[in-house]
């Protein structure tokens, strides 16, 4: 029934607080701009339902939280009835879970209250878009039914089901000619079971028979038929009457695969919908040490309801224009995407996604001739359609995601691609969220550990100075003083280092491509290493992206804790009676990272020198190259097996001078820049302590030069 209205938007407003029902009704009008909208209201869902059955409403705008019924309740029970109606959840309750619910039951929008009037200005336009849109689509559904009848095809059968007549558009949607057809019977031509159009025919020329029946089926199509895929049909019998009393029956037919195949691609695409909305919660409640497994679920979740093979984030690094692969998911025994993909291996790829691109292809075949060195990476891990969409953080790219298929061809949807780059943003925003968190927690540490210094190992110093200084004036005795000034410099030792750190942290500047060798020569002059020392440099270091300055400071780090933690000790029970096991302990411990020059003392580095020249009451330090990085070893009493994890602890050292922060420092630059450092077993002909940089991968425990902000 109708209302006797003349508005051209209807809108009936349920809240179960009228004096907000009022004023809602009021504003919607006044700010519905040329529309003319007119306002109802109920103050229950049982009573809005039961104006929704007697009045014509274009627009449900609904309240959440209401005693009768709430608001999701109240959707289900309109959808039950209104499947297409628009209706907007307009509540006070908002959160993640009810927006999701409401979307998933089938709200047309969704609006959390706000103070102040301008909300009101914005729900309007949200109802007249949302009605628009509706009699939009209701317009394009009829104009669509109408086309449809004017694309069937018209064919007339006798009283046994033979053709007697078929028209043009039967023939050209059934790929049959007219003469092949005639006198056949229409249950021959079904693909597989003739069954349904078997009972449709003879139920139309039963007694007491309906006046039209409606079938489905797949025919077998003709040899003109221009498709591939089977030819699902719908269509409807009526009996027609004949001079003779014969039954005769007339028929339409209507090729429905499209409407199928838009049907289920409506449900597929609701259903990824759904997966990248759940993956997307799960990532954003994701802790810090779970997102990793959280990522591989999001892609293992999305992979599977996509139906794909494969599913890989990529972090890019614009430096060394590299990507490299940090999580991946893959369906069944199928083989990995690259662990690298470089900027010169698959530069058309790169190139659009450094534009913020998507990037698509429905078959690996369909790259353009330019694009030979995508097409070899892609065949070469058998890819067949494939889309990448990139991750953005600070309008640059900085990695991206890889869903594709194995072998096979694939069409994508605008709809599906525009879902995947959802997914990619999703993981984006995450990584940017774990670095953050990383970063706050690194910053706390480094807080704890500078406390821990002022309060704890500065305590020791101050006091040594306070007493000695009391001795000096109560006994009158300089020669206390010198004990005081020992203290204070220990106090200067321990600032020094401990600033070093909290100052520069676990980030590095400006990065750039330095010989490895030069940085090693530069930091052992800029070391007081004595007269007894020889330094030895292999060949073959090369060259690494990375901040100059840290890098030197850390081989200075490292030539300063092989020079005073231990002369070398050639004769194995010389070393165990005399004090070698305690440099051992004491092998974690460096001197202050202040990067003062040598003295004119220091000891010219001997380059590309044999250990088995040098004196034997020399300290060997020796830098070589390994597959994955170098190396720095001396022929120092080394450090034991059981403590090679400790000895980058802060603190940790056994030596009286040492303050037990160099090697943290170190440890500190080798993470900023993305590497890896540990203590491994001596060289064999050195024997002494040995420490190995890997700079050859991205760990994805410790944020590289690429990580992802957008702070």
């Amino acid at each position: 029934m109708d209302d006797g209205s003349g508005a051209d938007v209807r809108v009936l407003h349920v809240d179960d607080e009228p004096s907000l029902t009022d004023l809602v009704s009021i504003y919607l009008e006044r700010e519905a701009g040329d529309v003319d909208l007119s306002v109802s209201t109920s103050n229950s869902g049982a009573d809005a339902l039961e104006r929704l059955r007697q009045e014509r409403v274009d627009c449900v705008v609904s309240d959440y939280d209401m005693p009768d019924i709430d608001g999701l309740e109240f959707l289900r029970a309109v959808r039950s009835e209104h499947p297409d109606l628009p209706f907007i959840l307009f509540t006070g309750k908002g959160s993640e879970e009810v927006a999701r619910d409401a979307f998933r039951v089938g709200a047309t929008d969704y609006m959390q209250k706000d103070t102040g009037t301008d909300q009101y200005t914005v729900l309007a336009n949200r109802v007249v878009n949302a009605v628009s849109q509706y009699r939009a689509k209701a317009a394009s559904e009829r104009y669509g039914t109408a086309i449809e009848v004017l694309d069937s095809g018209v064919y007339s059968l006798d009283s046994l089901g033979r053709f007697t007549s078929a028209d043009g558009v039967f023939c050209e949607l059934t790929g049959y000619d007219r003469e092949a057809i005639i006198g056949r019977e229409f249950a021959d031509l079904a693909a597989e079971s003739d069954d349904e159009i078997r009972a449709a025919f003879e139920r139309v020329i039963a007694p007491d028979a309906p006046d039209t029946e409606r079938f489905e089926t797949v025919l077998s199509p003709g040899p003109a038929y221009p498709h591939d895929d089977d030819l699902l049909c719908e269509g409807h019998l009526a009996l027609r009457p004949t001079e003779d009393d014969d039954p005769a029956v007339i028929g339409t037919l209507q090729d429905v695969t499209e409407r199928r195949r838009r049907r289920n691609r409506l449900r597929y695409e609701t259903r990824l919908k759904d997966a990248v909305l759940d993956t997307s919660t799960s990532l954003m409640s994701a802790e810090t040490d779970e997102i990793g497994t959280k990522i591989e679920w999001t892609l293992q979740s999305v992979g599977e309801v996509a139906d794909l093979d494969r599913c890989s984030v990529y972090l890019y690094d614009d430096e060394t224009n590299v990507a490299a692969r940090m999580h991946d998911w893959r369906g069944g025994d199928r083989c990995e995407h690259p662990e690298r993909v470089a900027l010169e291996d698959a530069r058309w790829l790169l190139e659009r996604l450094h534009r913020f691109e998507n990037v698509r292809l429905h078959r690996v075949s369909d790259l353009p001739p330019d694009a030979s060195d995508t097409k070899r990476v892609l065949t070469d891990v058998e890819t067949g359609g494939f889309v990448a969409v990139p991750m953005v953080s600070k309008w640059a790219l900085v990695g991206f995601v890889v869903f594709d298929v194995v072998e096979t061809s694939r069409s994508w949807t605008d709809t599906e691609v525009d879902l995947l780059r959802s997914v990619g943003n999703n993981i984006t925003h995450t990584l940017a969220r774990q670095r953050r968190e990383r970063e706050l927690q690194r910053q706390n540490d480094r807080l704890e550990e500078f406390a821990s210094v002022v309060s704890h190992d500065l305590r020791n110093p101050l006091n040594v100075a306070k007493g000695f200084v009391e001795l000096a004036r109560e006994e009158e005795d300089v020669a206390y003083l010198g004990r005081a000034l020992d203290g204070v410099t220990r106090m200067d030792t321990l600032l020094n280092d401990v600033l070093t750190l909290a100052r520069q942290g676990r980030t590095v500047g400006e990065t750039h491509s330095i010989a490895i060798e030069d940085v090693a020569e530069r930091a052992w002059k800029a070391v007081d290493t004595g007269d007894d020392a020889v330094f030895i440099i292999e060949d073959g270091l090369g060259s690494t992206q990375a901040d100059q300055g840290r890098l030197q400071q850390a081989f200075e780090n490292l030539f300063r804790n092989a020079v005073e933690h231990g002369a070398p000790c050639r004769d194995p029970g010389d070393a165990s009676a005399d004090g070698a096991s305690e440099r051992a302990a004491g092998a974690s411990d460096a001197a202050t990272a202040d990067g003062s020059p040598a003295d004119s003392s220091g000891t010219e580095p001997a380059t590309h020198e044999s250990a088995a020249t040098s004196a034997s009451d020399e300290l060997i330090v020796r830098v070589g190259p390994t597959e994955t990085g170098f190396y720095v070893a001396d022929d120092g009493p080394g450090i034991p097996a059981d403590e090679r994890d400790a000895v980058f602890e802060h603190g940790h050292t056994t030596s009286a001078s040492g303050t037990g922060f160099g090697l943290s420092i170190v440890e500190s630059i080798v993470e900023a820049h993305g590497w890896d450092i540990e203590v491994t077993a001596p060289e064999p002909d050195l024997g002494g302590a040995r420490f190995e940089f890997d700079i050859g991968g991205v760990r994805s425990e410790v944020e590289p030069r690429f990580s992802l902000s957008d702070d």
